[in-house]
């Protein structure tokens, strides 16, 4: 039997393994399932957070897992509707840059101090919930007609928090890695 620590990580492969039929569901126009997989996605990503943080159920994987679920699933949903025409192609390229930007940050930032650990930004955490947000109310679109007011002000507060995510990633790291090497050269 699986021990219980593991049930967060989970729940995030199942956020994983729902996306390739959240898509299939798109194309072919089942947006009521769609929007149910959608919401079951989006809500799988507060729970598996909720036990870990309330359980002690972390784990090194999870910490590593649970943001990149989150990046396959919405950068999959975002290209999705951009593809559809349901948000402009500028959008989706900007939520992909800063994903591409953080994952180059990353690897630099570990480059240069052999040291990384994954700690999600409330910023980073209130921008994954205004895309998933956005992303329902797309959807929804579909079904009934959504104030056009209201999906214009979901978009403008995702560019929003984009922006803001990547440049305080971008900032932290940076104050990190000038911490460290003044901590490497004052030792020598």
């Amino acid at each position: 039997m699986l021990p219980a620590i593991h049930i967060p990580n989970l729940i995030t492969f199942a956020r994983i393994l729902a996306v390739p039929f959240f898509i299939w569901l798109l194309v072919d126009q089942q947006f009521e399932r769609a929007l149910f997989v959608l919401l079951i996605m989006g809500l799988s990503d507060a729970l598996d957070g909720f036990l870990a943080r309330c359980y002690g159920w972390k784990t090194t994987l999870g910490s590593y897992l649970d943001p990149v679920a989150d990046k396959i699933m919405l950068l999959s949903v975002f290209l999705a509707f951009a593809i559809l025409g349901w948000v402009p192609w500028w959008l989706t390229v900007l939520v992909i840059a800063r994903d591409i930007t953080l994952l180059l940050g990353a690897i630099y930032f570990h480059f240069l101090t052999r040291q990384l650990s994954m700690e999600p930004l409330s910023i980073s955490k209130v921008n994954t919930f205004t895309q998933i947000v956005l992303a329902l109310c797309l959807v929804y679109d579909q079904l009934v007609s959504v104030n056009a007011l209201l999906l214009n002000a979901m978009m403008t507060l995702v560019v929003c928090t984009t922006i803001m995510s990547g440049c305080e990633y971008v900032a932290k790291w940076y104050q990190r890695a000038v911490k460290i090497q003044a901590a490497k050269v004052s030792s020598r």
